[in-house]
């Protein structure tokens, strides 16, 4: 999320003192958004995906990932509750037979965003 962020931000040519005047958003609230040491609220997020022209729906989803790594502890129990929700929910991430390489997968990423946290 920080990254899409930043991106954003430099490519409409804006400072972070800029991008605070036009979302009312604090300059250091932005700067630690765009350094990973803060994750902005579901109503920053929509003004910040209007001002700099991120589809929000992508920034949405960077933004769950950010809130779910700093929130869940991902070991074997938590991910099965996650999996047992989703079922229950009606939502399948994969067919059984899929199921043990989708998750690997997930977990790799999510291993792969913790060592990029660790790093900041």
């Amino acid at each position: 999320m920080k990254d899409l962020l930043k991106k954003a931000r430099e490519s409409k040519s804006l400072k972070t003192r800029e991008l605070a005047e036009l979302t009312q958003i604090d300059q250091a609230l932005i700067s630690k958004f765009e350094n990973g040491f803060r994750i902005p609220t579901e109503k920053q997020i929509k003004i910040l995906s209007d001002v700099l022209g991120i589809d929000l729906n992508e920034l949405l989803v960077a933004w769950y990932k950010q809130k779910l790594l700093h929130h869940v502890d991902f070991n074997t129990n938590s991910i099965q509750a996650i999996t047992e929700i989703l079922s229950e929910k009606g939502i399948q991430i994969a067919h059984d037979d899929d199921k043990e390489n989708k998750m690997a997968a997930i977990l790799l990423e999510i291993d792969n965003l913790k060592n990029k946290l660790t790093n900041l």
